[in-house]
């Protein structure tokens, strides 16, 4: 019997039987895993609390045949304000939710866990603005997924000057020359192509030394929503919410 003890985000947790639950847990050492937790519909288990969306915590898991079991967890962090806060839990929601869906069962990435904890955080505290964030935290994903779009030179001819396009497809901007090698080429402004490549530069070091214009926040949104799309060919029903909610 294989044990497991790790630190763990809790993405998602759905019912089974009449008493437990199967929580989905970004586990900093294995990945993502599923794990029963016995009992935890009772509002006296000690399980309750570990199967709470977005928990951070301490878990000692033991694999079973078809899932892993919770043996023991201790608290260390809970966003229980996110449920008082629609907004919040939205932008929390897309973040969990890119983790839930583009990662294999058991694909240890420690670069994202700490990304993902760090976002949350961040969210929590209002250190930033939340488009802006979460803008840095789909950039900081698709790197360590190893798709980081080229923003400094053509990707086609590798020029660096007339660069006023991006292509999704392609992977990156490209020049006025090459425009027409590609179909869903975007066009980028000079300002929202700096704020890129200072982001993918910087990082979240950059999130107190910028501020970012809503119109480049909104150009900057569409473009990377469409990259995220063509490359992991997947719609994030969360991302949908996260805008119907911002507009309501």
């Amino acid at each position: 019997m294989r044990f497991i003890k790790t630190e763990s985000i809790v993405l998602k947790s759905s019912l089974i039987g009449e008493t437990d639950k199967i929580v989905t847990l970004f586990t900093k050492s294995n990945g993502k895993v599923q794990a029963l937790a016995k009992g935890a519909r009772n509002s006296k288990s000690r399980f309750l609390g570990a199967s709470h969306p977005f928990c951070i915590g301490y878990y000692v898991l033991f694999e079973g045949q078809n899932y892993y079991y919770i043996d023991q967890w201790e608290l260390i962090h809970t966003f229980i304000k996110f449920e008082d806060d629609i907004l919040k839990l939205s932008y929390a929601s897309y973040y969990v939710d890119m983790v839930y869906k583009l990662l294999q069962e058991e694909e240890k990435n420690i670069n994202i866990y700490n990304l993902l904890k760090y976002a949350l955080i961040l969210l929590e505290k209002d250190a930033t603005n939340p488009d802006i964030l979460t803008i840095l935290y789909v950039l900081r994903f698709v790197t360590f997924m190893g798709y980081l779009p080229e923003v400094n030179n053509c990707t086609s001819c590798g020029r660096k000057d007339n660069i006023n396009f991006f292509s999704p497809s392609i992977g990156g901007v490209l020049c006025n020359n090459c425009r027409n090698i590609s179909n869903d080429i975007l066009y980028i402004k000079r300002d929202t192509l700096n704020v890129l490549r200072y982001l993918l530069k910087y990082g979240f070091h950059s999130l107190d030394k910028i501020k970012i214009p809503n119109h480049t926040i909104e150009e900057l949104d569409k473009i990377i929503t469409e990259y995220v799309n063509v490359h992991f060919e997947k719609n994030f029903q969360s991302k949908n919410l996260l805008e119907k909610i911002k507009n309501m």
